[in-house]
């Protein structure tokens, strides 16, 4: 049987920039959600919002302030 499970990609760019990393977001009904980025510590939370909020701290402490990281508009 397949567990319902929640993936989002997530894209680190500098402000009107191009893509400089890419990661996930990944949850199911019974865990909270975890985010990864290639070289980073992953981040776990109870939300989406959280986990983007804290892989967004890792990311600017890595790459410098002017770095965004969102969720990417295409699906997965």
């Amino acid at each position: 049987m397949r567990r319902f499970c929640i993936e989002e990609e997530v894209i680190v760019h500098p402000i009107d920039g191009m893509q400089l990393s890419s990661g996930t977001i990944r949850g199911d009904a019974t865990r909270h959600f975890m985010g990864n980025l290639p070289g980073l510590e992953p981040s776990a939370g109870d939300t989406v919002d959280e986990v983007l909020m804290r892989l967004e701290r890792k990311a600017k402490a890595y790459y410098g302030d002017d770095v965004v990281v969102e969720i990417s508009s295409k699906t997965l």
